[in-house]
């Protein structure tokens, strides 16, 4: 598969270009370096840098949604 950039990356993982530029200004993910395409700085992501991506997500995500849980079991008591 070709690499692609960080807009169908954040596609691919199923998360907001936003959210993908919060991940990687707070330096949670190793990122592909930046390459000048066109005289524009891009990333180009590639299938190995897409499943750490995704691995990432699933972390977060997962543990989000325990602490939710648990705030609501606590709040049942």
């Amino acid at each position: 598969a070709k690499p692609c950039n960080t807009q169908e990356a954040a596609k691919a993982a199923g998360i907001s270009v936003m959210t993908l530029h919060r991940w990687v200004v707070a330096k949670r993910l190793q990122v592909p370096r930046l390459q000048i395409r066109n005289g524009r700085a891009v990333r180009l992501w590639s299938e190995t840098d897409l499943a750490r991506l995704r691995k990432l997500k699933q972390t977060i995500y997962c543990k989000a949604e325990e602490e939710r849980r648990a705030t609501d079991a606590s709040k049942k008591r």
